[in-house]
């Protein structure tokens, strides 16, 4: 009995420090690699790299459960072709996001965690092409499910550093479907 007494009040002394980073209201930003796999109604498709960023907040309603919503910046993706034969041109695709989601969090230590996140985002893609010198632009809207994985260790009480990895899903309009997720890394301010 005493060896159990013992190893409740040791899980609960444990338990306590890891409450105080839990509970409560915080912002960040993260800024990462954006990856874009383009895919065309012919069968064609590419990927490409761009800068991605985004600015969020979030509330944890206890150590293991919360809710986050943000504003994420995709990047673009560019591609240009000159076949040689006088049929020239290039194309511009840009992706931005709006997210929430609920949010889930397993504290490891008192200051390394690993948390996973579902939920849902509006993405937004703009598309500019430009061939044999004629303009044409084009937008499209999609709410989709998004989900994400991470990391994040605490420095104190208030901030902490964040790595994550987030899937936006994928927007189809005319030819070309666009998936796109966003590897960063950032720094989470906790009120």
């Amino acid at each position: 009995m005493k060896k159990q007494l013992s190893l409740l009040a040791f899980g609960i002394a444990t338990a306590l420090p890891l409450s105080a980073f839990a509970e409560g209201a915080y912002v960040g930003v993260n800024a990462g690699r954006a990856n874009h796999k383009v895919h065309f109604d012919d069968g064609e498709s590419a990927k490409d790299n761009a800068t991605g960023y985004k600015l969020y907040a979030g509330y944890n309603f206890n150590q293991n459960f919360g809710v986050e919503g943000g504003y994420t910046h995709l990047g673009k993706y560019s591609d240009s072709w000159d076949d040689g034969a006088g049929d020239s041109g290039s194309e511009t695709i840009k992706g931005r996001a709006l997210y929430v989601a609920a949010t889930g969090t397993l504290p490891l230590s008192e200051q390394f965690s690993l948390f996973g996140k579902l939920g849902v985002t509006q993405n937004r893609v703009k598309a500019s092409i430009v061939e044999n010198g004629n303009f044409a632009s084009a937008s499209k809207s999609r709410t989709t499910g998004l989900f994400g994985v991470g990391a994040s260790f605490h420095f104190s009480r208030n901030l902490a550093a964040v790595l994550e990895y987030e899937n936006y899903g994928n927007v189809k309009f005319s030819d070309v479907k666009l998936k796109a997720n966003l590897v960063s890394i950032g720094l989470r301010y906790a009120f």
